[in-house]
């Protein structure tokens, strides 16, 4: 049996049956806030590929695992992710690292390594290394452990320094050298495996050994001290003493110059003096034997009185000789 169904009922069904078809207008605001929603997106992840590389910092970009570009301080721009990859690094940063040991914290002493030298003696010796990153693509991808293999490299160009090394020329003198070789060899080796890493230093801390050699050290350079003290007191010695010699030496050899000058100015006197004499008494003999005679007695009896006689009127000269008379 079918009841009978109102219009309004039969009206209400057939509406609920078909629903009503949107707006163009609100399809089209729709379309246009999911296109506005994906260029914002698409902004975005451009924008993130915008990067700041420091003062102090070198960037080096891998695009797809491969370095692409190694960039300096700025802002730069590379593809974003997954396409590039950018990583920063500190290039001015000094590192540092022990040859053969590891750096203890704070100041604590440290051993060393120990090593043979030439003369077979054993020292420790303690030494490190600084170090800045010189090519950063290098220091990033081609070696591992950068700090373990600059300790490594630098322990053998250490060894092999110190093995041509007498152990007082390693504890003395040869310092300075040990250390420029090892920087010097060492940043060769490492150019060698193409590490990106530069040296910049190579400090000894120190050298340390046995007692019983310690103690045969300290004689030997107490006596080395002990050699230089007197040399020392003998080169001041001799500075004081050689300056007054010389001021002697330089005062007799004065002396004896105006001496040799005096005696033959004396001698180039008497012996123009007695030419000149000999001159006269080859004109008168007789008259300048006498005068000679007479001033020969004069220096010699200065004191006497004494008289000339003469003879015969002045014909005759007078003889004052006192030994006999020539016929």
């Amino acid at each position: 049996m079918t009841l009978p169904t109102a219009p309004h009922e039969l009206e209400a069904e057939a509406g609920s049956a078909t629903s009503p078809r949107p707006s163009p207008l609100l399809a089209a605001h729709r379309r246009a806030w999911i296109g506005g929603f994906a260029l914002f997106a698409v902004a975005i992840y451009v924008l993130t590929g915008i990067f700041t590389v420091a003062a102090d910092e070198q960037a080096v970009i891998r695009r797809f695992g491969r370095v692409a570009a190694r960039l300096g301080p700025g802002i730069h721009y590379r593809l974003p992710w997954p396409v590039d990859r950018v990583d920063v690094i500190k290039t001015t940063a000094v590192m540092k690292t022990g040859v053969g040991f590891e750096l203890p914290e704070g100041e604590a002493r440290v051993a060393g390594v120990e090593i043979l030298t030439g003369d077979t003696n054993i020292v420790s010796v303690a030494m490190t290394l600084q170090y800045v990153i010189g090519n950063p693509a290098a220091f990033l991808f081609d070696i591992e452990t950068p700090s373990a293999l600059v300790s490594l490299v630098a322990e053998s160009v250490l060894t092999e320094t110190v093995l041509g090394m007498p152990v007082d020329e390693v504890l003395t003198t040869g310092r300075l050298t040990i250390q420029e070789q090892v920087k010097t060899r060492t940043q060769a080796i490492l150019d060698r495996y193409d590490s990106g890493i530069q040296v910049t230093s190579a400090s000894m801390m120190g050298i340390t050994f046995d007692a019983p050699v310690a103690q045969a050290f300290q004689d030997v350079a107490s006596a080395g001290a002990d050699r230089e003290n007197k040399i020392n007191q003998g080169r001041s010695y001799a500075n004081d003493l050689l300056p007054k010699a010389r001021g002697e030496a330089r005062s007799i050899v004065l002396t004896a110059q105006s001496y040799k000058d005096q005696q033959i100015a004396e001698a180039t006197g008497n012996t123009t003096r007695f030419l000149e004499l000999m001159t006269e008494f080859n004109k008168a003999p007789d008259v300048t034997r006498t005068r000679l005679y007479l001033e020969a007695m004069e220096k010699i009896l200065p004191k006497l009185r004494k008289y000339v006689i003469d003879s015969e009127h002045g014909q005759k000269p007078i003889n004052l000789r006192l030994g006999p008379t020539t016929p």
